[in-house]
């Protein structure tokens, strides 16, 4: 793992803080300490208290949310700089969902009692606070509103788009999701089965968005894109 030169080299480079001052910087660095997770390790459960918010320096996070009857449904994967525990200020103080790290993870961790002193002590970080809510937000709504616009196929293509698009790099063949995800973990990520989701991987390879349906996934972002449109004709 690449070492950076320093806790506040890495603040400034979250565009949450990156209009704060170099002495404001040094501050905050003081009370965001650095916190190392093994892969499949439990950053905090459902129903936790919500007590920090989170900042990935680098690895992947997963959030979750479990039903009473045991099915999973994967809400989101994160990377460097994303910024993930923001329902923190929720009435509740109770944690609406699960983090787990997919990766050998590092993250900086915000106490929430000195999240909310810094934004009241600065206006500008609220600000951009509540366009990271918002952004979150109106990305959750657009998940939301796919499983209604779209079938399996469609949520699928949208779906490795977007990991695509986040994750992706570029390859011979196509852009290279390679992040171990299973069939599995695709199904839940859209509300499917893992035979559903066998079906549409086949579907989307014979269409020519697919190059290689196997982790590490290959895809055509071009031909995801058509195929999108041609499925929402």
């Amino acid at each position: 793992m690449n070492e950076y030169p320093s806790l506040v080299w890495h603040l400034k480079n979250t565009p949450l803080f990156e209009d704060l001052t170099p002495e404001e910087l040094e501050q905050l660095s003081r009370i965001t300490p650095y916190k190392k997770y093994k892969a499949g390790e439990v950053i905090y459960y459902m129903e936790d208290h919500a007590d920090a918010l989170y900042f990935l320096r680098d690895g992947m996070v997963k959030l979750s949310m479990y039903f009473p009857n045991g099915k999973e449904m994967i809400l989101g994967l994160f990377g460097k700089y994303d910024i993930f525990g923001e329902l923190l200020l929720l009435e509740s103080e109770r944690r609406p969902n699960q983090a787990e790290a997919v990766t050998d993870t590092t993250l900086i961790v915000l106490p929430e009692q000195d999240f909310q002193r810094l934004l009241v002590q600065y206006p500008k970080l609220a600000m951009k606070f509540i366009q990271v809510m918002s952004t979150n937000l109106w990305q959750a709504q657009s998940r939301f509103a796919e499983v209604g616009a779209f079938d399996a196929p469609g949520r699928l293509a949208n779906l490795l788009l977007r990991l695509a698009k986040d994750f992706g790099v570029e390859g011979e063949r196509g852009t290279v999701i390679d992040l171990n995800l299973t069939q599995q973990d695709l199904a839940k990520m859209i509300g499917a089965t893992r035979e559903t989701v066998s079906h549409c991987l086949a579907r989307l390879l014979e269409y020519g968005a697919v190059r290689r349906r196997r982790a590490p996934i290959t895809v055509n972002k071009d031909f995801l894109q058509k195929f999108l449109d041609e499925d929402s004709e």
